[in-house]
């Protein structure tokens, strides 16, 4: 079982993930997301594992992370719109490049 702290940290770890892919983004490039809902679930489950006084703690932090996700939603929603129009937001061609990471 993960300790409160460990949970923590690793929803730390799902932010700077969200964090990357907005940048990656927002310059074009493709990022792999995928491990992220995975990683959610997979902490969602260690939190119900906790006991009620720990998990409580840690809300302020999970609706900080959902309202980080929404938001990246609709960046990539818009993002996608602007590739249906076929054209940046400087109104350049979009050539996407895969990113790095």
């Amino acid at each position: 079982m993960m300790t409160k702290d460990a949970i923590s940290g690793e929803l730390t770890v799902v932010a700077e993930m969200i964090t990357m892919a907005r940048s990656a983004l927002a310059r074009n490039q493709l990022v792999d997301i995928g491990e992220i809902p995975g990683k959610l679930r997979e902490l969602m489950n260690s939190i119900t594992d906790l006991p009620p006084e720990d998990a409580v703690e840690l809300r302020p932090t999970l609706v900080e992370l959902l309202t980080d996700f929404k938001s990246f939603a609709s960046d990539v929603q818009a993002k996608i719109a602007e590739l249906e129009a076929g054209e940046g937001s400087e109104g350049q061609p979009i050539a996407a490049e895969r990113s790095g990471s």
